[in-house]
């Protein structure tokens, strides 16, 4: 999907003007080449793979911090969706500078030669709290998918009757 995803973050940005995605698709790879359709590979692998796993981890602790007696109310649904956000809150927040890298080097190709002169301009432009921009809008839509999709997904297993 990368080269979708630097579509998608430069239309974002609005610091390009493609008439529609594949128009940015040609645009980029004749007038960049092809590895700018693979710009940020490595920010987002240091970002997605972590979160993942992240998640997981803050889920189930999350899940483990309930009382036992809300597992047998009516409102499981409720509490799984409210461990999903917290778990996705926190995920969030730990690949948020991942996030913030990789967009830069998406919209801004050919600035950086490599990932570390990114983080460095970030760093230098920004300080640490330039790792943590755009963290509140990440976090509410990375966070509502995840847990949502963790909601339903222990709902089927309860009806299936597998453990979760």
């Amino acid at each position: 999907m990368l080269p979708v995803t630097v579509v998608k973050t430069r239309f974002e940005s609005g610091r390009y003007s493609y008439a529609s995605v594949f128009g940015a698709l040609r645009s980029i790879y004749v007038s960049e080449g092809p590895r700018a359709l693979f710009s940020g590979l490595t920010a987002t692998l240091l970002r997605d793979a972590p979160f993942s796993g992240i998640y997981v981890m803050f889920y189930s602790q999350t899940k483990k911090s309930v009382p036992a007696e809300v597992w047998s109310a009516p409102c499981v649904p409720l509490v799984n969706f409210g461990c999903g956000v917290v778990a996705g809150v926190l995920a969030a927040l730990v690949t948020q500078p991942a996030d913030v890298v990789k967009t830069q080097v998406q919209i801004r190709p050919g600035q950086y030669r490599w990932t570390g002169d990114a983080v460095r301009y970030i760093y230098r432009a920004h300080g640490l709290r330039g790792f943590f921009r755009g963290a509140v809008p990440r976090s509410l839509r990375r966070t509502l998918m995840a847990a949502m999709a963790w909601t339903v997904y222990e709902q089927l297993m309860a009806k299936m009757g597998l453990k979760s």
